[in-house]
Formats: C-alpha cells, sequence, structure tokens
C-alpha cells in the first residue's frame, strides 16, 4: 500500500468542552480548566488583576449554586470560547496554560450583553408556560430551551417534530445514534461542497466522497471484538475502490480510554492511510485532505 499523508486526531484535536456546548458539564469542565491556569503560580495570569479577580468570585459562585443551577453557566462558557477562537485565529492555536484571556472587570454585565446577543439572534417565540407545560422537570425543560434555539431559531413546534422523525428512525433502524452520526457527517461534508455517496453494503464505509477518494465508517461504540469486521471493512474498501484516504468517525462524547483503544489500530499503521477522529474535528480533517488533493 503506497504511503499517504494523513491529519491525526492528535494535530487537529481539541478538548471536546472547548467546542460548542452540549451538555452544561462542558462548561463546567472549560471553566474549571480555566480556573486551574488563573490559579497557577507563575501562570500567565495576575493574581491581582481586577478582572482576574472577578472571574475567581464568579467560579466561587457557580461551585456554590452549582453549575447545571445556574443560568449564567451558559452565556459565560458562550464567552469563552468567543475568547478561545480569537486566540486560535491569533496564534493558530491556544494552550490555556500560556495564553491569558483578558477578563472583564463587571462579569455581570458582560454575561448579560452575552445573552442578550443570544436572544437577538435565537429569539425566545414560545413563551415559558409551554414550556413549563411539556417539561416540568427544570433541568429537562432547560435543556430543551437551548436545543429548540440553537437547532430551531425558537421553533419549538420544530423541534418537537424532529424528535418525532427521530423516533420514526429509530424503529426503522437498529441504532439511531448511528443515523445521527451518519446526518451530522453528510452535514459536514456538505458544507464543504462535497458530494457524499451512502454505500451500506457489505465490505465498504458507509459512506464514499469520490472526489477525495475518501470513505468514512461511522462508530458509536467500540468493544475488542468489533475489530476485526472494522479492519475487514476498511480493507476491502481500500481494495475495492482504491481509497486514498480512510476515515472512522466517532462520537464526541465516546470515552477517553474507549477512544484510545480504539486509535491503537491507527498507531499501529495497519493502514497508512487511515484516521481515527471523533465527529468534531471531522471538518477541520476534510479542509486538511482537500489540502493534500489540491481541491
Amino acid at each position: 500500500m503506497p504511503k499517504f499523508d494523513r491529519p491525526s486526531a492528535t494535530n487537529i484535536g481539541t478538548p471536546v468542552y472547548h467546542r460548542r456546548r452540549r451538555h452544561w458539564m462542558d462548561d463546567r469542565d472549560l471553566m474549571e480548566e480555566l480556573a486551574a491556569a488563573v490559579y497557577k503560580l507563575g501562570g500567565p495570569y495576575d493574581y491581582y488583576d481586577k478582572g482576574v479577580y472577578a472571574f475567581r468570585e464568579k467560579i466561587k459562585l457557580f461551585r456554590t449554586t452549582g453549575y447545571e443551577n445556574n443560568q449564567q453557566v451558559f452565556y459565560f462558557g458562550s464567552w469563552i470560547r468567543e475568547r478561545l477562537a480569537e486566540l486560535s485565529r491569533k496564534n493558530g492555536s491556544y494552550d490555556l496554560r500560556i495564553h491569558a484571556i483578558s477578563f472583564p472587570v463587571n462579569l455581570d454585565e458582560t454575561i448579560t450583553q452575552m445573552e442578550h446577543r443570544i436572544e437577538e439572534v435565537y429569539p425566545a417565540v414560545i413563551p415559558d408556560s409551554y414550556y413549563e407545560a411539556l417539561f416540568p422537570d427544570n433541568q429537562v425543560r432547560t435543556f430543551a430551551r437551548e436545543r429548540t434555539q440553537v437547532l430551531h431559531n425558537g421553533d419549538l413546534v420544530a423541534y418537537l417534530s424532529s424528535l418525532v422523525s427521530k423516533e420514526q428512525i429509530s424503529l426503522r433502524t437498529n441504532s439511531a445514534s448511528i443515523m445521527d452520526l451518519i446526518h451530522i457527517c453528510e452535514f459536514k461534508l456538505s458544507n464543504q461542497n462535497l458530494n457524499v455517496r451512502k454505500k451500506y453494503v457489505v465490505g465498504e464505509t458507509d459512506l464514499w466522497v469520490p472526489s477525495l477518494s475518501l470513505g468514512v465508517e461511522i462508530r458509536n461504540s467500540w468493544e475488542l471484538n468489533d475489530e476485526i469486521p472494522l479492519l475487514r471493512t476498511l480493507s476491502d474498501t481500500n481494495f475495492r475502490l482504491q481509497a486514498r484516504h480512510l476515515v472512522v468517525v466517532v462520537p464526541d462524547d465516546m470515552n477517553d480510554e474507549t477512544f484510545k483503544l480504539l486509535r491503537k489500530i491507527e498507531k499501529r499503521k495497519v493502514f497508512e492511510n487511515l484516521s481515527i477522529l471523533r465527529v468534531g474535528v471531522l471538518g477541520d480533517y476534510i479542509s486538511k485532505i482537500k489540502e493534500i488533493e489540491g481541491k
């Protein structure tokens, strides 16, 4: 097999919780990592800076009240991710232990401004009473409101309709989560103006991108006895389609230990053209493949 350049999860990945929030724990983990850098002796932050003091006090409050019970957590997390995006654009990448974020003295005002910005983009068109009636549990209600805003611009009817559609799919397939991952991958590929073919045949990857000679295999779980079938699929795709690139895509929330076990296949270099990635960095991977192929 000829040797190919291939992007690796280690050089294009960032921690899951640095990317767009999927759960309140993503905000908690991000803020706690940032707090560790703020408190570090000899780190990039001035302990006596007023903005740094405001950040420390805010983290104390979140720890006291609980991250999951404080509405400010979502908006503050969004503000932090904007600052991280700025660091990434400025430096090409960032390390929270080295690169400092400038905290405003009045964090409450900053968080309020972020809340207003988000509400302007995703207007709350549904009265709170509707959410309270449909979702009596406070945590479920908060999650539903966020998903409605992020995915459907505040249209609760559209959100509920999408849930019913997914339920229908789950009744027709073995695994709804696999279908969700396939749809996400298709979306990321279509965003890069790539034609995608769904294979769904024995011995070939789930998706095939002809212009890049790229096979995309989706896995939402991993056990040791899954290795032989996966290797067979990748090998057959290489042989039948003359793939230049292969990628195995897993969920962002796959635990680190399982992900490391799966990535051992890549590190063993069973296939020189194979990358194993979380779905959150698939867009970056595709960009790098396009560069390699000169597309």
